[in-house]
């Protein structure tokens, strides 16, 4: 039975413990205890809880958005894209968004293709220029586009020393006719439970600040999400977010929180998908007081603070994508505005199940 004080939609960011990838990145956010591996995939607990996960978001009485995460590479595993696929098919769920190096897509998108409903994959698909040629980076990444229909994002980690990688990239999917999205990359050892150095955590900042931000704008950062992403992760204070009503976070274990942030912190878990009878209550008020503090780095999460902007039209099926609004980026650029001048902010890199 459908709760009547519930959103007709919500957007579901679920981690699972799927470890195996093809890649090794020296700045990857699945460290320690929920590190990635490059020989094995599942333990068959984790797995279990996987599949169990999955099924309980299948079996929801609203319609689901999700992005199904991974501490690996979801498409160096087949189990995992099985459940995705059957995922995909259910009537109630608008997309399955799936985070990707895009190294395996023209060998595997073949079977989420033959098992679900392709049409709803959505694929976040970042560029780590050391693991992959960028021309085979792109070319997979425009054959989901335009062979299977994917929503396609093509993902960028801006770091001191990769400048020359990011422009290529802007430019090779501009040429390409693929969506092109910019992140600051973070620093995967930044303790994430106290304030820190704003500089620690995002290597790009560490000498100044502002010319970190100016950088990240010219090479193609998305301003106003960026100067909501500073904000996020400085002060949380007077803030209100829709987590918790039209959004939640599910973590490996099949714990429940409002966001990622919550769940970093250990604050108001609301259960667990896997105990016997838990029903999930989106809270009644769309707008609740944030009681994070500071640290909200994570787009999945601060995308839905009541202080962003939302544009026109339905929302894309993806966590992290924003479509641009030209005229105010142009504004902000012909201001030579600075988003989020700061000198101390809270690290919003991963805690031990949280992935960037």
């Amino acid at each position: 039975m459908v709760d009547e004080t519930a959103p007709g939609r919500i957007r579901i960011w679920y981690v699972s413990g799927q470890r195996l990838c093809n890649f090794r990145c020296a700045y990857c956010v699945s460290v320690n205890d929920y590190a990635k591996s490059n020989i094995a995939d599942w333990s068959d607990e984790d797995r279990s809880r996987f599949e169990k996960i999955v099924d309980w978001i299948a079996d929801r009485p609203l319609r689901v958005g999700v992005r199904l995460a991974t501490l690996g590479e979801p498409f160096a595993s087949r189990p995992f894209l099985s459940k995705a696929a059957g995922l995909s098919t259910r009537p109630n769920i608008d997309f399955v968004e799936l985070l990707t190096n895009g190294s395996l897509l023209k060998r595997r998108l073949e079977q989420l293709d033959r098992e679900g409903d392709i049409r709803k994959i959505s694929l976040w698909v970042t560029y780590h220029p050391t693991e992959i040629p960028l021309a085979r980076f792109i070319a997979n990444a425009r054959f989901a586009q335009e062979r299977y229909g994917c929503f396609v994002v093509v993902n960028g980690l801006l770091f001191p020393d990769n400048e020359q990688e990011v422009v290529e990239l802007g430019r090779a999917a501009e040429d390409a006719g693929l969506r092109f999205n910019l992140d600051l990359g973070y620093d995967p050892l930044t303790p994430h439970g106290v304030h820190t150095e704003l500089g620690a955590m995002v290597p790009v900042l560490r000498e100044q600040a502002e010319n970190g931000i100016d950088r990240a704008i010219r090479l193609g950062a998305h301003p106003e999400l960026l100067d909501l992403n500073m904000a996020a992760m400085r002060d949380l204070r007077g803030q209100t977010c829709s987590a918790g009503h039209d959004y939640f976070y599910i973590g490996i274990r099949g714990d429940v929180y409002r966001c990622s942030r919550y769940q970093a912190l250990d604050k108001d878990r609301i259960g667990n998908v896997l105990d016997e009878g838990f029903e999930l209550r989106p809270a009644g008020e769309p707008w609740t007081a944030c009681g994070a503090g500071f640290g909200c780095g994570n787009k999945e999460d601060f995308l839905h603070l009541r202080r962003r902007r939302p544009a026109a039209g339905p929302p894309p099926p993806s966590l992290g994508w924003v479509e641009r609004d030209a005229s105010a980026a142009a504004g902000r650029a012909r201001r030579g505005g600075v988003p989020g001048a700061l000198t101390h902010a809270a690290p919003a890199g991963p805690s031990t199940e949280e992935t960037h």
